[in-house]
């Protein structure tokens, strides 16, 4: 009998493929930052190809009112939901995660969306059923690239680093991977706009959601 693996998903622009700004909301919470912190605060944080999270995170550790934080939050929020209006599936989900099931695998998902909006997600595509675990932002102290959540979901399923499989579409899913020391593949050869910027190395690429069981 094959091993039994944990096979973790992300899920924006890996099993659902969402018109999320994420290019645009980095500049606006950049325009944001740059009008409270001081000059060499911008270039220090500005040095780096920051996350959405590690952005607002700047945003919320430089304003002693919450006011600009607060409102910071709300706007991604609100470009978050925007996103999902028009979203759809990527190509062959459904069968791919029911060919996973039958072989007895660990399905689970990883995802720094939100747990409204993840949960939105699943239930318009009718993914639920799939997996047995699903890890959102707002279960987690630190959010990906932090191993936090992939080290959580190994404990919790009583798997090694050996048995662990990430499937992503992003820098931070592959810097995840390599900090939790877990194999990653990437989906495709393009992420969403600004999701590659970070060069980081990964086990492999697929070309498509399917491929995974070639990988396996």
């Amino acid at each position: 009998m094959s091993t039994q693996l944990l096979i973790v998903f992300d899920l924006d622009g890996t099993l659902i493929k969402s018109n999320i700004d994420y290019e645009g909301i980095r500049i606006e919470l950049r325009k944001v930052l740059k009008n409270f912190v001081s000059k060499k605060e911008y270039k220090e944080i500005s040095s780096q190809y920051r996350s959405i999270l590690e952005l607002v995170g700047f945003i919320e550790k430089n304003d002693p009112t919450e006011k600009i934080f607060s409102d910071a939050w709300s706007f991604i929020e609100e470009q978050e939901k925007k996103g999902y209006e028009k979203a759809i599936l990527e190509d062959d989900v459904h069968p791919t995660l029911e060919k996973l099931r039958e072989l007895n695998h660990i399905v689970v998902i990883l995802t720094n969306n939100s747990r409204i909006l993840t949960d939105y997600g699943l239930k318009k595509y009718d993914l639920n059923k799939y997996f047995d675990f699903v890890l959102t932002r707002d279960d987690v102290e630190q959010t990906k690239p932090d191993p936090e959540g992939m080290i959580t979901l190994m404990k919790q399923f009583n798997k090694n680093k050996n048995e662990t499989i990430f499937i992503g579409d992003s820098w931070l899913d592959a810097e995840t991977a390599v900090n939790a020391g877990v194999r990653f593949y990437y989906l495709g050869d393009e992420g969403a706009p600004g999701t590659r910027k970070r060069i980081v190395p990964s086990t492999g690429f697929i070309e498509e959601i399917a491929n995974i069981l070639d990988v396996i």
